[in-house]
């Protein structure tokens, strides 16, 4: 463990034996450990610290009725472990969690996580160019490394809607991302409040089974067709044994069908932009779609925005739509002024000024997301003792999220302004884990001290960024976490495409950082031969250049859209105690019928 066997003495690296702590065992945490597991396990010794009790981050926090990816199953895996057996199109949050598990397993990830480790503290040394990570709170261990990764993520401490006497309540409060399983729906008067991917999710998974629910909207938001489904398909297709079986023992049809759902997101891209054909045919295409299946005038008024597809978090959720119009489930969109004992005080349905109306209800349900202001959950201080969490207070800047100015040796996955919903997911974070190896594999080769976003490169990055989103649907007039205020600086998305970024990370731009050498800069050519001629007296050399031609994310002339999904072994299906192969949960979806 890097607490025990790494100490405090700076020297330990000198053999090139680089620390590294990674913090959060989710998609982006366990990503990082295979790369470096794969790339430079002779060269970096690493740990995860995970804050929770198990792996999957918001596959494990997150287990409210319906909880689900909402892009389908076979995009949404690690392309050198694809998954045949998803048992449904969108995959619940259990099935991912699992996925990630047999990840670990397989590939010996799981040795590597400290649980129950919350770290609340890291602070960055100048002098002996490392990190010291807090964790714990009351009985403290400290983590010396030196290279920090955040794999935090931006969609992990939960926001609980900020409405006066929501203490006052009677019953139970329940948030999406803080589930209690022992509170019962069933038969209740049920409030939910938020209209955002959680409970797009949640209102048709409980509809059936509650008295009533009461869903309050304050923003809408554009719901569209799966991608890569039939027109008309309302509900999550469960895969037949059949074609499970032909995922499994196909692999050519199983990447075929990876490819075509992963051009799909990444050919989306142009109608992102302001006034183009693409963005009115998409506006066109969706506006129909809702009204297709919202029958009420009234209703259609409510819940089709008006402002462009894209500003907020596209959601597709066609039985949300069917559930809000059950007899039990009642829209309102006047403002919630309160909060009381028995319920739920909001504007009127004719939003007429101090005109009132008290719900009664049972248990409420927030569906109100997280906090995405980017601010670290704990103090992160770098130099000059400039602690993140007031850095970030007001507006977070990175340098293309990945990195910032002022804290040397942090990279962080997902930070501002990358393409969280540019298109396609796991391609990026791919691009980012394989950009992080090529600069730590730099910092251990050459012996860096200490490598560091320049300001100039930053505040280049921020200027061009906020320009660029001028044009972009992000920019509009809606509520969104994308960014701060209805006008506010985009914070939350990267200023191109999902294959810009890749393309962009590809490029090394190592120019934009400052290094510290720990001797002089040249020494490790050591005696002059090359690789070439003495592999053996540059072996790390040699790794790099191996490693450079096996990464996916580079792309070659020809690449198409999807290029970094190629055929790749099958993860091997999960296996329960008796050592008997798990068929995947198969229990049916509920089929919504367009009322």
């Amino acid at each position: 463990m890097l607490i025990d066997s790494f100490g405090k003495n700076p020297d330990a690296r000198r053999s090139r034996q680089t620390r590294c702590v990674i913090i959060g065992a989710g998609v982006s945490g366990i990503l990082m450990a295979y790369k470096l597991k794969t790339y430079l396990q002779d060269n970096v010794e690493f740990c995860i610290l995970e804050k929770n009790s198990d792996l999957g981050g918001t596959w494990f926090e997150n287990r409210y009725p319906g909880c689900a990816c909402d892009v389908p199953s076979h995009v949404y895996q690690y392309s050198f472990a694809p998954n045949s057996q998803w048992s449904k199109f969108y995959a619940d949050s259990p099935e991912i969690q699992q996925y990630l598990k047999d990840v670990c397993h397989h590939y010996g990830l799981a040795r590597y996580i400290t649980y129950n480790s919350e770290v609340t503290d890291a602070r960055w040394n100048e002098e002996d160019g490392t990190w010291s990570v807090k964790v714990g709170r009351v009985s403290t261990r400290v983590f010396y490394c030196e290279i920090l990764v955040n794999a935090g993520g931006i969609l992990n401490n939960y926001k609980m809607p900020a409405v006066p006497g929501l203490s006052d309540f009677d019953g139970p409060i329940l948030h999406t991302a803080n589930w209690d399983d022992s509170v019962d729906l069933r038969d209740k008067r049920v409030a939910i409040i938020g209209a955002g991917a959680s409970a797009v999710q949640v209102l048709p998974a409980i509809q059936p089974t509650c008295q009533s629910v009461d869903i309050y909207i304050r923003t809408p938001s554009w719901i569209c067709p799966p991608v890569g489904l039939p027109p008309g398909t309302l509900d999550n297709p469960v895969y037949t044994k059949d074609e499970m079986r032909r995922l499994r023992e196909d692999s050519s049809h199983s990447l075929s069908m990876r490819k075509d759902m992963e051009d799909g997101f990444n050919s989306m891209f142009s109608a992102f932009r302001k006034g183009t054909p693409e963005q009115e045919n998409m506006r066109q295409t969706y506006d129909a779609y809702m009204r297709e299946l919202i029958k009420s005038p009234d209703l259609q008024a409510q819940l089709i925005p008006s402002f462009e597809v894209g500003c907020r978090r596209i959601n597709p959720s066609a039985p949300y739509l069917v559930a809000l119009q059950r007899p039990n489930v009642h829209p309102r969109f006047g403002n919630i002024v309160k909060i009381q004992r028995e319920g739920i005080v909001a504007a009127g349905a004719d939003r007429v000024e101090g005109k009132e109306e008290l719900r009664a209800v049972d248990i409420i349900i927030a569906a109100t997301g997280f906090d995405t202001s980017f601010r670290p959950r704990f103090p992160i201080i770098g130099r000059k003792g400039t602690n993140l969490q007031s850095l970030w207070e007001s507006r977070p800047v990175s340098y293309m999220g990945t990195g910032v100015a002022g804290f040397p040796n942090y990279l962080t996955f997902l930070g501002p302004n990358t393409p969280i919903s540019n298109g396609g997911l796991m391609g990026v974070l791919e691009a980012t884990s394989d950009y992080f190896i090529r600069l730590i594999s730099k910092f251990c080769r050459e012996d860096v001290k200490a490598f560091d976003v320049t300001q100039e490169a930053q505040n280049d990055f921020s200027i061009h960024t906020q320009n660029y989103m001028k044009e972009m649907v992000w920019s509009g007039a809606c509520r969104s976490w994308f960014k701060s205020e209805v006008d506010g600086h985009i914070t939350a998305l990267w200023p191109g495409s999902s294959l810009h970024y890749i393309q962009t990370l590809a490029e090394d731009r190592f120019s934009d950082y400052s290094w510290t050498y720990r001797r002089n800069r040249f020494d490790y050519w050591q005696n002059g031969f090359s690789w070439i001629e003495q592999p053996e007296s540059d072996p790390l050399g040699l790794a790099i250049v191996k490693a450079r031609c096996e990464m996916a994310t580079l792309p070659r002339e020809g690449a198409d859209w999807s290029f970094w999904l190629t055929e790749a072994e099958a993860l091997p299906m999960s296996k329960n105690d008796s050592g008997e192969v798990e068929e995947p949960d198969r229990r049916k979806e509920i089929v919504y019928a367009v009322v």
